[in-house]
């Protein structure tokens, strides 16, 4: 049985005669929190725009919680809650006032879940101050209570902590844990702050040129490092890594590079150390989502 939240399955997107998107597929279990990354220009904005939306794939469906949104759109909707570019706020209303306008928009929300949506975010203290003294990420909080009102399974955050101190993004990110961990809430995620990817979420896709080039979780991002051997003999390391590992790698001098599974470098340390090699140095390299990043898509900033 798919327990996927949030399932996109082959969306491909033409505007006019252009390709914009083609054959995306990624999903989101329940509780997960999926990290959505791209350069300016892959895809990734006309992508959230067809999730919530704003723009109909070309082909291929998009499903949320079982409910197609070409087939049963109102069904499908009903349980997502976002902030795209930033939460629509009335500066002159209090934080309360501003949740009871939007909620008396929705249907069956009730003052408990205003209230709970309100202890969520932590901004019980302060929701009956108007919005204009608010710091912007206490305008963020609010606006993460708005989507959360009417009890959405899928959170849907793009650009979250734009403008946000290292302390708000701070804050931010432990709510966002929060919500997934305890309260089971699915959460898909795209941020220019990869650093803040990789510690908020699960899993993550990267999309370039309209196709997902990577689905994987943050674990196994982690864990794959780059590795060198100072080796006697660099050619039989290398035939070694790929005939035995089916491990790719490059020669420098004495030096052998490869991408390995941190819980494969001692299995293969004792292969080559049993086939006669003599092993003078090892360096891991630790990897992160931005090193990743930058290998696939040869680019320096992303959108």
């Amino acid at each position: 049985m798919d327990t996927s939240v949030l399932k996109v399955s082959n969306v491909t997107k033409r505007i006019k005669k252009k390709l914009i998107i083609q054959d995306v597929s990624f999903d989101i279990k329940k509780g997960e929190i999926l990290g959505f990354l791209g350069p300016n220009g892959s895809g990734k904005t006309t992508t959230l725009r067809m999730i919530v939306g704003l723009a109909k794939p070309t082909s291929g469906d998009i499903e949320i919680c079982g409910y197609s949104i070409k087939n049963d759109y109102v069904k499908a909707m009903s349980n997502v809650g976002c902030i795209i570019e930033g939460p629509d706020l009335y500066d002159y209303m209090s934080g309360y006032r501003n949740l009871e306008i939007l909620g008396s928009m929705s249907k069956g929300v009730t003052k408990k879940d205003i209230d709970e949506a309100i202890e969520l975010v932590g901004m019980e203290k302060r929701i009956y101050d108007k919005v204009d003294v608010y710091s912007m990420g206490m305008k963020q909080r609010i606006g993460l209570a708005q989507a959360l009102i009417h009890q959405p399974k899928l959170l849907i955050l793009d650009e979250p902590t734009n403008g946000l101190d290292p302390q708000g993004i701070h804050e931010f990110r432990e709510i966002v844990k929060t919500l997934a961990k305890e309260k089971g809430i699915s959460v898909l995620i795209s941020s220019h702050l990869i650093s803040e990817v990789q510690l908020m979420c699960d899993r993550v896709s990267i999309i370039d040129n309209g196709r997902i080039i990577r689905n994987a979780s943050i674990h196994e991002i982690l864990a794959t490092g780059e590795v060198v051997w100072t080796v006697d003999d660099p050619e039989k390391t290398q035939s070694i890594l790929k005939d035995k590992f089916a491990v790719d790698s490059s020669i420098d001098a004495k030096n052998v590079t490869a991408l390995v599974h941190v819980e494969r470098l001692s299995e293969i340390n004792k292969a080559l150390i049993y086939s006669g090699i003599e092993i003078k140095y090892v360096e891991n390299k630790k990897r992160t989502l931005e090193d990743l990043f930058l290998t696939l898509t040869d680019k320096h900033k992303i959108g």
